[in-house]
């Protein structure tokens, strides 16, 4: 009961916020980039303002140098789309990707290609040089520098690095001499939820005190706030939302950028899961987009931000029986009666009544 009283304060102090999408995202970004010397690209994104429109909460722009305008005759509206993309990507995100990830763009049909180099701290898109310190960052609008104009016909030949095969979903039991406690704070993952606008879902995450003998690994899709109003109705549903977005691995983006189509990821949410596709170039998780990136990581959970609340898939199959092998890209078992046996019985915080793991 004291949890749901939590709760609610938490979404009562919330709802006079306003969430709607600043219509004037691209104008914003226009200013920005006059006032840092990218004149051209300013220019560009006013004269386009109207028609480019993003429907997302968020937005990277690559913008090029000056001499990369003055060398080009004109710039198509393509062009200008293939480097704006429909999520916040900071330069953490972008660097953890691996060679040859895809990341789709507002241009249908067009990804860019990570081209980075594992023996160069250069940032490389498209083998066009990035600079790694944005010009700009608040969350939600980032802005990069480039040397150049992306070509929307790049590609890259040769094997491209399939995910991680490693997505164990338990540590392993040695701490290195640090207190439990200390070692698997969400004080920080709920920082960095709050300061992207998903203070209700960082709520619940601050509740998930566990006394496991061994902390399973954990990848958290978190959905804003204004999504999280939408489900007001019955407050007692947030445990059963939470579940839904939890999911025990840890999967970072450059391993969620390079699934397969139809990968399906199992929750802690009982024969629930999470069906990636693809669409357009555009990567999907129950048909909801990942709007924040590595929105935070450490060496047991990562956060991904969400615009919505993930919907049930069209398909519902049975739950995978868990191993003790790691999973694979393709299915990641479901957590089962394993985790429960790892409670600590005689720790009266192993058995708080809000815990998803019990």
């Amino acid at each position: 009961m004291a949890s749901l009283i939590l709760i609610s304060l938490t979404l009562i102090s919330l709802f006079s916020l306003s969430f709607s999408l600043p219509s004037s995202i691209i104008l914003d970004a226009a200013e920005i980039l006059s006032d840092s010397g990218f004149s051209s690209m300013a220019v560009s994104l006013e004269l386009a303002s109207q028609t480019l429109s993003p429907q997302t909460r968020s937005l990277t722009i690559f913008a090029p140098s000056e001499t990369a305008f003055q060398q080009s005759s004109q710039l198509p509206l393509s062009l200008l789309q293939y480097h704006l993309l429909p999520h916040a990507f900071s330069s953490q995100s972008l660097k953890s990707l691996p060679y040859g990830a895809k990341i789709s763009t507002l241009l249908p049909g067009h990804s860019l290609i990570v081209t980075t180099s594992n023996s160069y701290d250069i940032m490389s898109i498209n083998n066009v040089t990035v600079n790694g310190s944005p010009i700009y960052g608040d969350g939600a609008l980032i802005i990069f520098a480039t040397e150049k104009f992306f070509d929307p016909y790049f590609q890259i030949t040769g094997k491209i690095r399939n995910p991680s095969s490693n997505l164990g979903c338990i540590l392993p039991k040695k701490n290195n001499g640090v207190r439990f406690s200390e070692a698997y704070s969400f004080d920080k993952a709920c920082g960095a939820l709050r300061s992207k606008g998903c203070s209700v879902m960082a709520s619940l995450l601050d509740m998930q005190f566990l006394g496991l003998k061994e902390r399973p690994v954990l990848t958290l899709f978190a959905p804003n706030d204004e999504a999280m109003m939408n489900h007001m109705d019955n407050l007692s549903d947030y445990s059963s939302i939470f579940r839904r977005h939890l999911v025990p691995c840890k999967i970072l983006w450059s391993d969620l950028v390079n699934f397969d189509d139809g990968t399906v990821i199992w929750t802690y949410a009982k024969g629930f899961s999470i069906n990636v596709t693809r669409s357009d170039e555009m990567f999907l998780l129950n048909g909801v987009p990942v709007v924040y990136p590595g929105l935070y990581y450490s060496d047991w959970l990562v956060v991904h931000g969400l615009p919505e609340v993930l919907p049930a898939p069209k398909i519902m199959e049975q739950p995978a029986q868990f191993s003790s092998q790691a999973p694979t890209a393709q299915r990641v078992a479901e957590p089962s009666t394993e985790y429960s046996n790892n409670f600590v019985e005689d720790d009266p915080i192993a058995h708080y009544h809000f815990s998803v793991f019990h």
